[in-house]
């Protein structure tokens, strides 16, 4: 997907915000990491956590028919990590967030990329999603018990990602502690 005018967040190895970096013009041989800012959506039904992943268009150039976390993307150079992880909700999946019920989970790193991770407790919310940008084609949720046979269809460097799942584990205990 092309990003025009768009300038990117960019960080060093220990966190610290560097200059931006335009991805449209922008060589891979260099050594960088873009920020990035992601949302995993859940609701408690019936004692179980289920989690919202995104489906993919077919039409893009990264990952294209695959799922996806709730929402995610990257962080424009100057903005502030929570307003790119709710700005990312609101163009993927169509829907505003309350800032005050965000809730940071952990930054890591993945490939060229600082992952600020999120999660947003979406029970008892009307799942009015919608898919103007043509990004998502669908939404769906799935049971925490049900996320290894749901895996195979996740984008690959999400569904390997031992980091993030592990995240998702210590989120899913702590959420059912609540």
């Amino acid at each position: 997907m092309e990003h025009p005018g768009e300038i990117w967040q960019e960080y060093d190895f220990n966190g610290e915000r560097l200059g931006g970096i335009d991805p449209n013009n922008h060589s891979e041989d260099e050594i960088c990491f873009y920020g990035g800012a992601a949302v995993m959506l859940y609701r408690v039904v019936d004692g179980e956590v289920e989690y919202l992943f995104q489906h993919r268009s077919k039409f893009l150039i990264g990952n294209p028919d695959k799922w996806d976390v709730s929402a995610g993307g990257h962080i424009n150079l100057g903005e502030p990590v929570l307003d790119s992880a709710m700005r990312e909700a609101y163009e993927e999946i169509g829907v505003k967030l309350d800032r005050s019920k965000m809730e940071f989970a952990e930054v890591y790193m993945k490939l060229k990329t600082m992952v600020h991770l999120y999660f947003y407790d979406w029970s008892g919310c009307e799942d009015n999603f919608s898919f103007d940008d043509k990004e998502v084609e669908e939404v769906k949720w799935v049971k925490y018990s049900e996320l290894d046979k749901f895996l195979p269809n996740v984008k690959r460097i999400l569904a390997e990602d031992k980091r993030f799942l592990l995240c998702l584990k210590e989120w899913n205990e702590k959420i059912l502690e609540k």
